[in-house]
């Protein structure tokens, strides 16, 4: 069966920290860049199109960078909106799934909503099978 890698293993633990500090709103993103350009220029499809991405969670992540290539499908999407084609709607989901347009998208790009304070990375309670260190040292371990 296709798929990204192996499969994983039945009892797999993730010991690593996953950063998600791509995710981080760091830099302010001027208004206008989120608006479309033109909007008047563009189909009530390609707008609601636009106005989708716009509100999703996945935009409040997006730099200058992300907001362009969203303005750069949009004559795309509106030609496709006007005669769809195979090729223009494989270019338009590349372009999509990059920026994190389904779930499978955003597993992959490991995009979610946190909402753990910045900086705080300890879990609420330990895996099962992971021994607590500070007991360990507390009962006369290492």
């Amino acid at each position: 069966m296709a798929g990204r890698g192996p499969a994983p293993k039945d009892n797999a633990v993730r010991r690593n920290a996953v950063d998600l500090s791509h995710l981080e709103g760091d830099e302010d993103v001027p208004d206008r860049t989120k608006k479309l350009f033109k909007r008047d220029g563009y189909s009530v499809a390609t707008q609601r199109w636009w106005d989708t991405w716009a509100d999703s969670e996945q935009s409040e992540a997006f730099k200058a960078t992300d907001w362009m290539r969203l303005q750069m499908l949009a004559p795309l999407v509106e030609a496709y909106f006007r005669r769809p084609g195979h090729n223009a709607l494989a270019e338009i989901r590349q372009n999509e799934s990059l920026l994190g347009a389904t779930v499978t998208d955003r597993m992959r790009l490991r995009m979610n909503k946190t909402d753990t304070k910045k900086g705080d990375t300890t879990p609420d309670k330990l895996p099962e099978n992971v021994a607590d260190m500070d007991l360990y040292r507390q009962l006369g371990g290492a």
